[in-house]
């Protein structure tokens, strides 16, 4: 047997960001939050910034949460190249007011450094989810 070779710089921030997707939401892991998030990290959510993991966990994070249960997120096609990796998603969960399940995809783009995520930049199809709950 040979012994496992080492996962390179660009294959650890692939799992940095899968790991993101898995214990944040599927395994609803909050503390992860602020593990991964750098304190001055800022997330670009299509026209809204947010800034740091205390802020991505109340304004984003614990809103998703007070109107869903039941995440799961399935990763698909992920690419990284220096210090950024795109990962395409698909989320399905359980929306609580409607009782319907929904079914929404999405990119993220995650600037790593040092182990942590300083910048990112997601887009997810929130008219698709709007039509589903309509």
């Amino acid at each position: 047997m040979s012994a496992s070779q080492p996962l390179s710089a660009l294959d650890a921030n692939k799992h940095l960001v899968v790991r993101w997707f898995e214990e944040v939401w599927n395994q609803s892991r909050r503390e992860t939050i602020f593990e991964l998030l750098a304190p001055n990290a800022v997330l670009h959510d299509g026209d809204t910034d947010i800034r740091g993991p205390q802020e991505f966990a109340t304004l984003f994070y614990d809103r998703m949460r007070a109107d869903f249960t039941d995440f799961h997120v399935t990763p698909g096609t992920t690419l990284a190249e220096n210090d950024l990796v795109s990962l395409r998603w698909t989320a399905k969960c359980h929306h609580k007011a409607t009782g319907k399940d929904t079914t929404v995809t999405g990119i993220s783009i995650v600037r790593i450094k040092d182990g942590q995520f300083v910048e990112a930049w997601q887009n997810w199809d929130e008219t698709s989810l709007a039509d589903q709950l309509a």
